[in-house]
């Protein structure tokens, strides 16, 4: 795993583990405020649908016995 880890510092043009720390705490960071506005989402509507933004049309479910969902 620490090999990895530095070939994806290297690939990303981290230089050093204070960079990749910090790196990663903004990934951090970032993954939980989109789980926070996910939840709000969520609690505001509860289980009613959540409306689609402006236009924006529902997906069409097409059924073809050969694709596999």
């Amino acid at each position: 795993m620490a090999a990895q880890l530095r070939e994806d510092a290297e690939l990303l043009g981290l230089d050093g583990r204070t960079e990749i720390v910090k790196a990663a705490l903004e990934l951090l960071h970032r993954r939980a405020a989109e789980e926070r506005m996910a939840r709000s989402v969520d609690d505001f509507y509860g289980d009613r649908d959540i409306p689609l933004p402006i236009g924006v049309r529902p997906a069409q479910v097409i059924n073809r016995p050969d694709v596999t969902t």
